[in-house]
């Protein structure tokens, strides 16, 4: 029954309700049977459709600008928004250790399993289902985005916040850890400390954690 109210949220109905089980479990919960793979196929059709979308959207801007706006609509902070939206958290398999980690700390988890679902819904009914699953998904995001915006990912804003201000460059320290990577990143005497499923989400949500906190205290 509560994955038929998952099913409701997502507005697809799975053939094969096994697809959906497997796409939200975490490795922490089974180290064998989980949704890595799963993951690793729904990024590369959410990537597909997005660019698919874009390329269709904007007949005559380069493959730069295509490639930066979908980098905007694929990061990780929307696909964790989209997994709160859908209160995806309450649906997935974790360890007990897993479990009690900050809510922070589950945000590469959450981009996971919504890269997971993709995949589910790709294999469940192919590419027409899981294209028009995604477009439904991000049609906020697809609606907004014009050629005007603007379109730097964290850490290049950081660094060009930082150069204005004559401040030194940011230092990324990452540690990779059994579930992903921790970066943490000093700046005026304070810690900002992220996490991701790799060493490059990692860096870029813990610069977005800096940039969040410089634009709260104008500093």
């Amino acid at each position: 029954m509560e994955l038929q109210n998952l099913e409701k949220q997502l507005g697809y109905i799975f053939n094969n309700i096994k697809l959906l089980e497997l796409s939200l479990i975490h490795k922490s919960s089974n180290s064998s049977s989980n949704n890595e793979r799963l993951e690793f196929l729904g990024d590369s059709i959410l990537n597909a459709s997005i660019s698919k979308y874009l390329f269709l959207k904007f007949p005559n801007e380069t493959e730069g600008l295509l490639t930066r706006m979908r980098s905007s609509i694929v990061k990780g902070e929307t696909l964790t928004k989209k997994a709160k939206e859908l209160n995806v958290i309450k649906f997935i398999s974790l360890s007990k250790g897993t479990s009690n980690l900050s809510d922070n700390r589950k945000h590469s988890i959450l981009e996971g399993t919504i890269e997971s679902i993709i995949g589910a819904v790709f294999l469940d009914s192919g590419w027409d289902s899981a294209d028009k699953f995604i477009q439904d998904l991000f049609k906020t995001e697809l609606s907004q985005i014009t050629i005007d915006d603007e379109f730097r990912d964290s850490k290049t804003e950081l660094q060009e916040l930082l150069q204005s201000k004559k401040l030194s460059p940011p230092i990324y320290q990452t540690t990779e850890l059994k579930d992903g990577f921790d970066c943490k990143i000093e700046l005026n005497e304070i810690s900002f400390i992220a996490s991701g499923n790799s060493k490059r989400q990692a860096e870029r949500a813990a610069a977005q954690e800096v940039l969040t906190h410089l634009k709260l205290y104008n500093a």
